[in-house]
C-alpha cells in the first residue's frame, strides 16, 4: 500500500507515533516528552501567514581549527539577521514539557562576507559579522555568475576551492525555478573539538511556513548521517497527522519567554510542535514547506492562472517532479499538467483510489485539494477589505491590491508574469472591464451600460461587497 504524505519531508509514523499505555481496557495515548539534542542541527521556525522567524543553531566538531561554511537558501531577502541564544530552544522545550505534562495528566484523569562588486547576475544584499558567524547575503539572478561567484568567495575566505557537484547546481537551479533567489553564506571559524555556538535569527518574508532543506541534502556532507530537530510554531496546524505530533497550545506571554521577535509576529495564541529525525542528509531531498489552508479556493485546470497556480507549481518544482527547465509562472499549461499528473500517481492511495481511478488526470480537483488541506496551517484572521471609495487608473492601496487578486483569480488577468502590486494601472483596467462585463447583469445592466468601464464605481463596488463574501 502506497501511503506518501505530502511533497514535503514527513517523518516515518514509527518515529511520529508514540507509545501508548492501556488503562480500564481502552488505550490513552501518551504524549512523549521533548527532548532537546544540542549535538544536533536545531531550529525554530515561527510563521504568521506573512513573515517567518528562524532561529537556527549548529554545534560543530572538528578535528582541527577549520573554517565552516554554511548556505541557506531564503525565499526573500531577510529584514533583520541577528544573534539569538540557544536559551530560546531550551525555554521553548520546558514550557512545551510543562504543556504535554498537563495534557498527559488530564488524559491519565479521563482514563484513569565579500565587500567587493559583485559579479554579473549577483547582488550582495546584507554583509555583516555577527558574533562568531561571518554573514554574507547575495540575491542570485544567474545560476552561472552564481557558481563562479561561490568560487572568488571561497577564495577570499580562505576555504578551498572544490568543484561544484551536478547535484548541487540542479538543486540551486531548483530553489531558483522555485523563485527562491537569496542565499545565507554563513562562515565560522572553528577550533579543535565541539564547540556551540550561539543561534541566528533571520527574519524575512515568506507566503508558506519554510525551512530549507534540500540544501543539506545537496551539499558536500549530504552523504553523512545527521540529526535535525525541528519546533513548529503557527497559528494552527490543520490535518489528523498533525495529531500524532501533540500540538501544544502557547500564550503570547510564554512566546515572549522563548523569543520576544517570534513573538511579535503573532497577536494571539498558537500552536507549537516538535518532531525530529536521525538518517542520511541525502533523504532531506526536499524542503519542508506548510502552506495556508485557505489557499486553495477553487479547482485548477488547463488555463488557468494565477497565486495559487503559481504555490502549486511551486510544490511539483520542489518534489522535482517538474521535466522542465520553465521556471513557476502562475499559468495553467501543459508543463503543469503534467508535473501534476505523476504528482497524483505518487499520491494515488489518497488522491486516485478514492476515485476509483488508477492514472492521474492532471485536474487539480476536490481530493487534490483535499490532499493539499490536510497538511496546512492557519494563519492570523484576515482583514477583510471593505470597498468605500472608487477605485480607477492611479489609486493605490490594500483594497487595490485585493481587487488585483480577485481579478487574477477570476481568471481575467492576462498578465500571469506580474502580481498583485496594489497599483491600478493599465494592465488592472483591463481586466475589471472583464470583470464587468463577465458580470454585466449585476453590474452594467442597472446602469443601461453594455461594455464595461474600467472604473470601479458605487455598482462594482456593491457587486464587489457580495462576491467577496463568497470568494
Amino acid at each position: 500500500m502506497k501511503k506518501q504524505l505530502f511533497y514535503f519531508l514527513i517523518i516515518s509514523l514509527i518515529l511520529l507515533i508514540p507509545g501508548f499505555i492501556l488503562a480500564d481496557g481502552g488505550m490513552i495515548i501518551w504524549p512523549p516528552e521533548i527532548h532537546l539534542d544540542q549535538s544536533a542541527q536545531n531550529a525554530i521556525v515561527a510563521w504568521n501567514g506573512e513573515e517567518e522567524i528562524i532561529i537556527l543553531s549548529n554545534d560543530v566538531e572538528s578535528d582541527a581549527e577549520a573554517i565552516v561554511l554554511r548556505i541557506i537558501p531564503l525565499p526573500s531577502n531577510p529584514s533583520e539577521v541577528k544573534e539569538g541564544s540557544f536559551d530560546s530552544f531550551e525555554k521553548l522545550v520546558e514550557i512545551m514539557n510543562e504543556k504535554t505534562e498537563e495534557m498527559r495528566n488530564q488524559w491519565m484523569a479521563a482514563g484513569k562576507d565579500l565587500e567587493k562588486a559583485p559579479a554579473a547576475g549577483v547582488e550582495i544584499t546584507f554583509h555583516e559579522k555577527i558574533g562568531a558567524h561571518d554573514i554574507t547575503i547575495v540575491k542570485v539572478n544567474d545560476l552561472d555568475c552564481f557558481l563562479d561567484w561561490i568560487k572568488d568567495f571561497a577564495t577570499e575566505k580562505g576555504l578551498e576551492v572544490k568543484e561544484i557537484s551536478s547535484e548541487f547546481k540542479e538543486g540551486v537551479k531548483n530553489y531558483l525555478k522555485r523563485d527562491i533567489k537569496y542565499f545565507v553564506f554563513d562562515v565560522i571559524d572553528t577550533k579543535e573539538g565541539k564547540e556551540s555556538i550561539n543561534p541566528l535569527i533571520y527574519r524575512f518574508d515568506s507566503d508558506s511556513l519554510y525551512y530549507p532543506l534540500k540544501m543539506t541534502a545537496i551539499s558536500e556532507i549530504g552523504s553523512s548521517l545527521g540529526r535535525i530537530n525541528m519546533f513548529l510554531i503557527a497559528k494552527e496546524f490543520v490535518g489528523e497527522d498533525f495529531r500524532y505530533l501533540y500540538p501544544v497550545e502557547l500564550t503570547k506571554e510564554e512566546l515572549k519567554e522563548v523569543s520576544e521577535e517570534i513573538a511579535s509576529l503573532f497577536e494571539s495564541n498558537v500552536k507549537a510542535v516538535k518532531f525530529d529525525y536521525s538518517g542520511r542528509l541525502t533523504e532531506f531531498n526536499k524542503d519542508f514547506i506548510l502552506l495556508p489552508v485557505d489557499l486553495w479556493t477553487r479547482n485548477l485546470n488547463l488555463g488557468n492562472s494565477g497565486k495559487d497556480v503559481k504555490t502549486l507549481q511551486k510544490v511539483l518544482i520542489n518534489t522535482e517532479l517538474w521535466e522542465s527547465e520553465v521556471e513557476a509562472t502562475g499559468f495553467f499549461g501543459p508543463i503543469t499538467q503534467e508535473a501534476l499528473i505523476k504528482f497524483q500517481e505518487e499520491n494515488d492511495y489518497y488522491i486516485l483510489r478514492p476515485l476509483g481511478l488508477e492514472n492521474g488526470t492532471g485536474y487539480f480537483g476536490e481530493k487534490t485539494r483535499e490532499f493539499f488541506e490536510k497538511l496546512s496551517v492557519k494563519t492570523e484572521e484576515e482583514i477583510i477589505v471593505k470597498w468605500t471609495r472608487n477605485l480607477f487608473s492611479g489609486t493605490e492601496g490594500d483594497d487595490v491590491k485585493a481587487l488585483q487578486e480577485l481579478l487574477i483569480q477570476e481568471g481575467v488577468w492576462e498578465r500571469p508574469d506580474i502580481e498583485a502590486t496594489g497599483y491600478f494601472g493599465p494592465i488592472t483596467k483591463e481586466a475589471v472591464i472583464k470583470f464587468q462585463e463577465k458580470y454585466s447583469e449585476e453590474i452594467l445592466e442597472p446602469l443601461e451600460l453594455e461594455k464595461g468601464t474600467g472604473f470601479v464605481g458605487p455598482s462594482t463596488r456593491a457587486y464587489l461587497e457580495k462576491f467577496s463574501e463568497s470568494f
